[in-house]
């Protein structure tokens, strides 16, 4: 796992450790790291902490349903120093879950009665009131050109301010962390 970085001139996560430069693929964003990392560096507030904990609400919830091997990109102001560039909270938490179906229900059809049972998972509109997550899931049994183009966009998207164009890094943590751990913290 990789420390959180400090907070660059522009107040976003650098998208590279600029002591290594970004030809190291492990110098680069998104920065892997356990959910106690986050809790520690980004459970600042008040607003933050509800973030947090609806984030590891969210996590629980994957974990529960099945969806337990993967990993999370988490960014968006939650991971920006929003309070001091534009003088208000985060609004949530940015989510992109890369996750394999769970073993029982791999088989394209067992998969859609999966999603239709637990369609509140894959609902952004629910997950953002729910846990306070704009949270998206990406299908890692998906064909290859589709995971690449499913991929391209949202790092495309998550490593750039979308007011101002700025890259900027992003997290990335295993669903299976140390979330116990991180509630103790929260």
């Amino acid at each position: 796992m990789t420390m959180i970085p400090a907070f660059n001139i522009s107040g976003v996560l650098p998208p590279f450790d600029v002591a290594v430069g970004p030809a190291s693929p492990t110098a680069m964003s998104p920065y892997p790291v356990p959910m106690t990392d986050v809790v520690r560096r980004f459970a600042t507030t008040t607003e933050r902490v509800a973030m947090v904990s609806g984030l590891m609400d969210y996590r629980e919830s994957l974990i529960s349903a099945g969806i337990d091997d993967g990993f999370q990109w988490l960014d968006g102001s939650f991971v920006e120093d929003v309070e001091n560039l534009r003088a208000r909270p985060p609004g949530d938490v940015d989510v992109v879950t890369f996750a394999h179906r769970p073993t029982a229900h791999s088989s394209v059809d067992a998969w859609n009665v999966f999603v239709s049972v637990n369609t509140d998972l894959f609902d952004p509109r629910v997950n953002k009131s729910r846990y306070r997550c704009d949270a998206y899931f990406i299908d890692l049994n998906l064909g290859p050109k589709i995971l690449v183009n499913s991929t391209r966009y949202w790092f495309g998207l998550f490593s750039h301010q979308r007011a101002t164009a700025l890259w900027k890094g992003m997290l990335q943590v295993p669903l299976q962390s140390d979330d116990a751990a991180a509630r103790m913290i929260l």
